[in-house]
């Protein structure tokens, strides 16, 4: 019997423009099953799709090649796991050199607590997710990157999460 696992290469957080991908309908239900729960077996995948374990397969393997499918990641629920504080940090920079803003992208992506990162166009020029365990973390970690980077970091604004009311769902865009 073949294993039934499909291997993702290292994940890649980059968006990828270019050509879409075109998803025909057996996609589309392969989506929605996988938005439900991406640990189902294949042989769980062909009975709801109604194609074979090896044509499943395949077509999850071509949209990993595709890059429309980076991972199979669980989602976690902070609160419970010990780490309650939910921060998004905004953040305006002094107009960096190349290498000076590498650096503090490196420093941000080597911090376990900062668990989100995006370039933004706007007022802002970064947007961190920072997940601690009391405000007290949350406290030293802003602190200890503001540090860093004094000369770099121009403004920056705080926002804690009180209730996540939804999360990503990203391929309802193409099946719902």
């Amino acid at each position: 019997m073949k294993s039934e696992k499909i291997k993702t290469p290292e994940y890649d957080s980059t968006f990828i423009y270019g050509k879409p991908y075109k998803f025909d309908k057996y996609d589309k239900i392969i989506l929605r099953e996988l938005d439900e729960n991406s640990r189902k077996p294949l042989s769980e995948l062909s009975r709801k799709v109604g194609l074979s374990r090896d044509a499943i397969r395949n077509r999850i393997k071509k949209m990993i090649d595709a890059k429309v499918i980076y991972s199979f990641k669980p989602i976690y629920n902070c609160p419970n796991m010990g780490f309650p504080i939910i921060n998004y940090v905004f953040i305006t920079l002094y107009t960096p050199s190349e290498e000076k803003e590498n650096k503090f992208l490196s420093l941000l992506k080597n911090n376990k607590s900062v668990t989100y990162i995006a370039s933004l166009i706007g007022k802002w020029d970064y947007l961190l997710g920072i997940i601690t365990r009391n405000p007290g973390e949350f406290d030293n970690t802003l602190k200890s990157i503001r540090r860093r980077f004094p000369d770099l970091i121009k403004e920056y604004e705080t926002y804690g999460v009180l209730q996540e009311y939804k999360y990503e769902e990203i391929g309802r865009l193409i099946y719902g």
